[in-house]
């Protein structure tokens, strides 16, 4: 999987193929947990137009099944960047994979913020929604 933003200021790099059995090195101590953890958390929210607000989505499935992945190799521009993040502050742990899920998304109230940092500029409208 290779993900860039459209201005190519962000990337996401994985590759992984499924394993039966959870990584031993992980900070959960069963996939259970780490499922368990993850589905619990089911809100986020992305940058928009407005530099002082983000979007809120949830993830509402009518079921939840997760598999661990063997990861081959895994980048992020953002957690690598050393002006937010301290070198060898953040450390990967693991992922997982979820497959034809029935799922909706719904919308959640936003979420105001004071200040942003220079990676989260705001979107550039092209005029398209």
């Amino acid at each position: 999987m290779d993900i860039r933003s459209f201005d190519r200021r962000m990337t996401v790099q994985l590759r992984a193929s499924e394993i039966d059995s959870f990584p031993e090195s992980s900070c959960f101590a069963s996939l259970a947990e780490s499922s368990n953890y993850f589905k619990a958390g089911s809100v986020g929210y992305s940058v928009t137009s407005d530099c002082c607000r983000l979007d809120g989505m949830r993830l509402q499935t009518d079921n939840w099944i997760v598999h661990p992945l063997a990861v081959e190799h895994v980048e992020s521009s953002f957690f690598a960047d050393t002006s937010i993040f301290s070198t060898g502050s953040v450390t990967f742990d693991h992922a997982l994979i979820m497959r034809n899920v029935l799922h909706q998304w719904h919308g959640e109230s936003a979420l105001f913020i004071e200040q942003r940092h220079p990676m989260t500029k705001p979107v550039q409208s092209n005029g398209e929604a």
